[in-house]
């Protein structure tokens, strides 16, 4: 367990030092909902890309839906502000999901909850088009502390990127370092930042129910 702790942080600091399209924050551990329960929130971010030259924000609710077996999906919709360095902001609109399965859930002897991801955004910006594929592995530990929950995650995610909004696709790898911290068993808060040449940070509000 100890090795494999080691590998997974070696892991982000490794992917850490590539170039990285971070567009959106996950805001998610490596937990999955229980069959029937759903999650719904909304998420805020900032991030810079030196590769494509500009900084954005980003606004979009999401709902996530726990389907059974350790497996849940989520659904996304929201909108962006892009500042390019060359002059000119840009207003957009994205649409996604996210499917997430959870490999090993916590127990005695395994101390640690791990999961697989993979989603899909398209995005609609200055009537041109953005298409992100990417996928990520998230290892995240629960801490009681008085009446809160934290849960701290992290991992390594990558990414392909390509549209007509951008000079030309590529694929980049990065670390995801998070906490969550839940007041309640229906409410909590997120916090997030992804880690490479570039980067961005958001922060989330949830729901249970």
């Amino acid at each position: 367990m100890k090795k494999l702790l080691f590998l997974l942080c070696f892991s982000i600091f490794v992917v850490s030092a590539h170039p990285a399209f971070a567009m959106y924050n996950r805001f998610t551990t490596a937990q999955s909902l229980n069959q029937g329960q759903m999650e719904s929130g909304i998420s805020a971010g900032y991030g810079d890309d030196g590769d494509y030259d500009y900084t954005y924000a980003y606004l979009h609710p999401y709902l996530r839906y726990g389907l059974g077996y350790l497996l849940e999906i989520e659904g996304k919709a929201g909108v962006l502000s892009v500042d390019k360095e060359s002059g000119g902001d840009d207003i957009g609109f994205l649409l996604g999901f996210e499917l997430k399965y959870q490999i090993i859930k916590e127990t005695q002897s395994i101390p640690i909850d791990i999961a697989i991801l993979g989603g899909y955004t398209a995005h609609l910006i200055d009537e041109q088009s953005l298409h992100e594929f990417d996928f990520a592995a998230l290892v995240s530990k629960t801490f009681d502390v008085n009446k809160f929950k934290i849960t701290p995650y992290g991992g390594p995610e990558i990414t392909y990127t390509n549209g007509s909004y951008v000079a030309e696709g590529k694929a980049d790898m990065f670390g995801i370092v998070g906490a969550n911290f839940a007041f309640t068993d229906s409410l909590a808060v997120a916090a997030e930042i992804k880690l490479g040449t570039d980067w961005a940070t958001g922060v989330n509000l949830k729901i249970r129910f």
